[in-house]
Order: structure tokens, then C-alpha cells, then sequence
């Protein structure tokens, strides 16, 4: 036989905040002042000195992913763009083998990507160049990782 409880201890879970219209998104930039961004006076000190491939892993190493500010992921990429077309094409398999960590090679990926939505004049064959390189690099995962992943650049 059933044992009979007078606990009420379950009543006291709150089902509504499992409820898919409850839903809230954490605010990973909520605090402002706390949000990486690069730093475009660092970039374009790094690039007018002639050192690109460090001014590529400074702003893929500040990349505002989890802002949800449109105006300051635009900026960064702008940004990033101006970088990675100052690289020459002899010079990409340099910059890439500079990228230690894998995670560098997917934010590069992504802003490939976001570069493909907005071309340029001769904008798309150096984006393609840098495409082939980090997919050699990355192999396939990072594409799967870029295009599954919900923190756009």
C-alpha cells in the first residue's frame, strides 16, 4: 500500500520557470562596462607599424560574441575586416599557424563568414583564400562548430 505523506515539500518547486514563454536568455553583457571589445586605437597602431598578424590575434581575442549590442559587433567587424584584408595572401598561412588556440580559428571563421554577407570590392576572393586555410586548419568541425553556434560575431 501507498505510504501517506502529509509533506508538502514538492509544492514548493516553481513548475512556471520551465515554461518555454518564461524564457530568458542569460545577459552575459548586461554590465557594460565589463564587455570585451577591441580596442580599434591597439589595432590600428599594430597595423600601421606593420605587425597584422598580431593585430589579428588581438581582435580575435577581444571579440564581442555574447553582446547583444548590434552597433559594437558591426564595429568589431569592420574591424576585423580592415585586418584581415591588410594581410597579404603569402602571409595568411602565417598568421593562421600564429593561432594557437582553436577556439581563435572558429571566431576567425565566423567573421569569414559574416564577411561573405557583406562584401566589398575584392573582398570575396580574399575572404575565400583565408576560408581555405583555416578549413585546413580547423577541418570541417569548425564550420559545424560556426554555423551551430548560437553567439553570432
Amino acid at each position: 500500500m501507498a505510504k501517506n505523506t502529509s509533506s508538502s515539500a514538492f509544492r514548493k518547486i516553481d513548475v512556471d520557470q520551465y515554461n518555454e514563454d518564461n524564457f530568458k536568455e542569460d545577459d552575459a553583457d548586461q554590465a557594460s562596462s565589463g564587455m570585451i571589445v577591441p580596442d580599434e586605437a591597439e589595432i590600428n597602431s599594430l597595423l600601421n607599424s606593420g605587425r597584422n598578424i598580431d593585430a589579428l590575434k588581438t581582435v580575435l581575442q577581444n571579440a564581442p560574441l555574447m553582446c547583444k549590442n548590434q552597433q559594437v559587433k558591426d564595429n568589431a567587424l569592420s574591424l576585423t575586416l580592415r585586418v584581415l584584408l591588410s594581410i597579404k595572401s603569402s602571409q595568411i598561412d602565417a598568421a593562421i599557424e600564429s593561432l594557437d588556440d582553436p577556439e581563435l580559428c572558429d571566431v576567425l571563421m565566423k567573421y569569414i563568414y559574416r564577411g561573405f554577407e557583406i562584401p566589398s570590392e575584392g573582398s570575396s576572393g580574399h575572404l575565400l583564400t583565408w576560408h581555405e586555410k583555416v578549413f585546413a586548419k580547423g577541418g570541417v568541425g569548425s564550420i559545424v562548430r560556426v554555423l551551430s553556434d548560437s553567439a553570432r560575431a
